[in-house]
């Protein structure tokens, strides 16, 4: 049997008497130093954890029959901890965990605040920044757990950069140590602090976002900022964001997004980062009140004329809509269609035959799956005192699937 014993920030003082006893009885006492440094009295074998996990589960697998061992771990050892490693690779039958209070749980303490709906997050082993920044934008109240590389200060900066406002940071240092600390402030302290202890926890509360957000697909036109005519109609914006089968965590490229209600839908419906792209300024400027409006954080606007444009773009997309693209619809598709991930969906709506055929043409002639609907819909409305059917103008919805 493997144990996997979390301990508190109060080390061996934390743990009650089942977790002391088996510690007491194991052949194998796994641990970092200053856990196995609690207990110079065992009679175990002592492994220090130092660098990768696989040589502490290789050791664990030459165990001998009657033989058990005990993994000290920090606080709750399935929160970004090593029990979910341990459970991996040895199963949940042979494992038995027992948590103490998270880091998570004893940082909420020290400020004094609740911890409801709290998003708990790693900075540990992520390729950027990126990632970690879009989920932070995407919650209320984040909790994370900071690394060498994204310090509280990159993060704060990193969140600055993304124009994130109304945040208030706490970073709780060397929890339970001598040198225990909590700064608080905007984000604008948190990144001038030069240096934090490497044993921290980050807490972000949004203050400034939105009382609720429309999550359901199909917002009413009437809520978007517009200019006319110039936005997706809500049952076309439906079935487009079905076709484009967003992904949670993807990236997705709105082309002509016109007053970004695509972008926007999409973005509240789980994608990581939604581009609109549009050249007309008065229409960005509906873009950027929609994007306010409805807490869409993760909308980055581009203004400019694509396919031109495009190439500042750095991450490439798992979706991406085409509203229109007219005369340069055939460069556009050219362009996204070289960045466009493998097994993405490209949609393109039309309302003239020439770009739905233009656009279907060039989906077969690079044999992907293309599918092309036609959606007519028509609106009752009031006729003095009687009800009519008034016809909006049919869309052509082509979708192309990348192989």
């Amino acid at each position: 049997m493997i144990r996997v014993i979390g301990i508190g920030v109060k080390g061996r003082e934390s743990l009650g008497k089942e977790a002391l006893a088996l510690i007491s009885k194991t052949s194998l006492l796994v641990g970092g130093k200053r856990h196995l440094d609690e207990f110079p009295e065992a009679k175990a074998e002592k492994v220090l954890i130092k660098g990768g996990l696989e040589g502490i589960a290789t050791r664990i697998e030459r165990l001998k029959r009657g033989e058990d061992a005990v993994v000290l771990a920090t606080g709750d050892p399935l929160l970004f901890g090593i029990a979910s490693f341990i459970i991996k690779r040895f199963g949940k039958k042979r494992v038995l965990i027992i948590p103490n209070v998270s880091a998570v749980q004893e940082a909420f303490a020290r400020i004094k605040e609740d911890a409801n709906g709290v998003k708990v997050l790693s900075a540990h082993g992520r390729r950027g920044i990126e990632s970690l920044v879009d989920e932070i934008l995407r919650n209320d109240k984040t909790a994370v757990f900071t690394d060498d590389a994204n310090t509280p200060a990159t993060i704060a900066k990193a969140l600055i950069g993304k124009s994130a406002r109304g945040y208030r940071a706490f970073v709780v240092e060397s929890i339970g140590a001598k040198g225990e600390r909590v700064t608080e402030g905007g984000l604008p302290e948190i990144a001038s602090v030069k240096t934090f202890a490497p044993l921290n926890v980050m807490i972000l509360i949004n203050n400034n976002r939105p009382p609720e957000k429309v999550c359901s697909p199909g917002i009413p036109d009437a809520e978007f900022a517009h200019n006319g005519a110039m936005i997706t109609k809500e049952e076309l914006r439906v079935i487009s964001l079905s076709k484009l089968m967003i992904k949670k965590g993807s990236v997705v490229w709105d082309i002509g997004a016109c007053t970004g209600s695509v972008a926007i839908e999409a973005a509240l419906s789980g994608a990581a980062i939604v581009y609109a792209v549009e050249k007309d300024p008065r229409r960005v400027r509906d873009i950027v009140a929609n994007r306010k409006k409805f807490g869409a954080d993760n909308v980055e606007v581009i203004q400019g004329l694509a396919p031109e444009c495009l190439s500042i773009i750095k991450e490439r997309p798992g979706a991406v809509f085409v509203g229109g693209g007219g005369r340069d619809i055939g460069r556009i598709l050219a362009y996204a269609s070289r960045r466009l991930l493998p097994g993405g969906r490209c949609v393109v709506n039309a309302v003239t035959i020439e770009t739905a055929s233009r656009a279907t043409a060039f989906f077969k002639s690079r044999k992907w799956q293309v599918e092309l609907i036609q959606v007519s819909i028509s609106k009752a409305r009031d006729l003095s005192g009687l009800t009519m059917l008034s016809a909006i103008n049919p869309v052509f919805i082509i979708t192309g699937r990348k192989p």
